[in-house]
């Protein structure tokens, strides 16, 4: 084989290669990222999405119903004695408003804790799983006959509800996933 033959075939052959290597590079990349995108997507649609949403939701009927019948009241027993007026009305709110709320943000935590952004589960999130496993107990006493307590501990769960670090954490979490979101989902488009 002549020099003259053998280079345009060797350049041809490197330009390939590289041409090869640089495509298979651009497409990993972009599969690593549909891939990411995935995640954040499955993060904000089951996990951060409903959290966010639902913590908000239960501090905005929270306030708005402490400030309705309790505006001198931070919480329910913060008065030196609940009247059974009081109580009824707690254990209405609780059973119907508050408890379905926390219950849905619970599952949301077990359901999809795959998909949370840290490798330890959050105290905020344990926190909220052990309020609504301490109010349970409480809720299903309310269920039967004949009660009528207007005790403290007949009426609050043994763990207080983590609002403000369960806020912070869902707003943050939220946030920084939906800005990764729109970054992937840039970076997704342009290819």
């Amino acid at each position: 084989m002549h020099l003259a033959t053998a280079i345009p075939l060797v350049v041809t052959a490197v330009l390939a290669v590289a041409g090869f290597v640089v495509t298979y590079r651009a497409n990993l990349r972009l599969a690593q990222r549909k891939d990411r995108l995935d995640r954040v997507n499955r993060q904000l649609g089951e996990l951060y999405g409903p959290l966010f949403a639902l913590t908000h939701a239960s501090g905005n009927v929270f306030m708005r119903f402490r400030s309705v019948h309790w505006p001198e009241r931070q919480a329910f027993f913060d008065a030196p004695e609940a009247s059974s007026e009081d109580c009824e009305l707690w254990r209405r709110w609780m059973t119907h408003a508050f408890m379905p709320l926390t219950r849905q943000m619970v599952h949301a935590v077990v359901a999809h804790s795959d998909l949370l952004r840290e490798e330890a589960m959050p105290e905020c999130l344990i926190d909220l799983c052990a309020h609504v496993a301490g109010y349970e107990p409480i809720v299903a006493r309310w269920a039967e006959p004949g009660f009528d307590s207007t005790a403290a501990e007949d009426h609050v769960s043994l763990i207080n509800f983590p609002a403000e670090a369960l806020l912070r954490y869902a707003e943050e979490s939220f946030g920084l996933l939906r800005a990764e979101q729109a970054s992937l989902l840039a970076l997704v488009q342009s290819r």
